[in-house]
């Protein structure tokens, strides 16, 4: 169960698991009890709010927002957050580990709408303090409410295969999310659009890192000059397009160390660099150790 630690209430797996009631990949949870909402809390899993009646405040990383019907947004993992000055406040939570979902985060960053709502609204709310969020219109507001039905249904019943159920309904919900925030992003805001403009050029990032990949051909799908895009992406992103893009290249390049026997010269290749010297020398700079101790090193953690 959960544990205090520095005035913070901190929930863990076994938490989530007496939510949903069972090992599922999902739960659901309808909160209205001011004394459920009132108090610091953390969770390692993530979590979807959506409001459905009354109004309140919602503190997260040392700020606050106006919470009122039909906000809806992302808690990510090990972020303390809490609800205060409620006045009626119902949320649904909609909860999950992405890595028990029966889809890719890969498959999912490929739809229009994801990337942006569900990454880069969470990490630039300091920059644009909360005006990026998905506000529902009441049909949008009533779908993820039999969304949250459908869940709660199944985990309820428990009949064979709901758990699968579980994970294909919450994906199906992630997907009508998705198209919600996309659709919506263009016309709330100036902000919004550019959240998901950066979103489209990470989603290009990650299916085109291992070839060459310029700022100009990024700024063209950014729909702007590259001094315009340069100074976007590093406003949300908080790092350059350059060193987002060596970054990415390092981390697949880490994987590959990891789980196959390709040789440098073929993982330096295969994620975007030059050569395997140069790989070398930013792989160093960045983990502190060169390719081939971190392949030794990895597997002996595996072993």
């Amino acid at each position: 169960m959960s544990v205090i630690v520095n005035g913070i209430e901190q929930f863990d797996r076994g938490d989530f698991h007496f939510v949903a009631g069972c090992t599922a990949p999902a739960a659901v949870n309808h909160v209205r009890n001011e004394h459920t909402l009132g108090h610091m809390h953390i969770h390692n899993w993530y979590e979807l709010s959506t409001v459905l009646d009354g109004s309140g405040r919602y503190e997260y990383q040392g700020m606050t927002y106006t919470l009122n019907p039909g906000d809806t947004f992302i808690i990510p993992p090990g972020v303390p957050h809490h609800y205060l000055e409620q006045r009626n406040l119902s949320l649904l939570n909609f909860i999950w580990y992405p890595e028990e979902l029966p889809v890719s985060p890969e498959e999912l960053n490929r739809i229009p709408g994801y990337r942006a709502f569900f990454d880069l609204e969470p990490q630039s709310r300091s920059v644009f303090r909360f005006e990026c969020r998905l506000v529902l219109m009441p049909e949008q507001s009533a779908a993820m409410q039999i969304f949250y039905r459908r869940i709660e249904s199944e985990l309820k019943n428990r009949a064979e295969g709901y758990q699968l159920a579980v994970g294909l309904i919450f994906t199906e919900m992630l997907v009508t999310v998705s198209r919600f925030y996309n659709d919506t992003s263009h016309a709330v805001s100036r902000s919004g659009n550019d959240l998901q403009k950066i979103g489209d050029v990470l989603s290009y990032l990650d299916a085109n890192y291992m070839h060459h990949v310029s700022r100009a051909r990024a700024a063209k799908i950014h729909g702007s000059s590259e001094t315009t895009f340069s100074r976007s992406f590093k406003r949300i992103m908080s790092e350059s397009f350059f060193d987002y893009l060596l970054n990415l290249r390092l981390r697949h390049a880490r994987d590959l160390l990891r789980g196959g026997d390709m040789s440098i010269s073929e993982i330096a290749r295969a994620c975007g660099f030059c050569d395997s010297n140069y790989l070398c020398y930013r792989f160093r700079r960045k983990f502190g150790i060169p390719p081939h101790q971190y392949r030794l090193s990895a597997r002996k953690d595996d072993l």
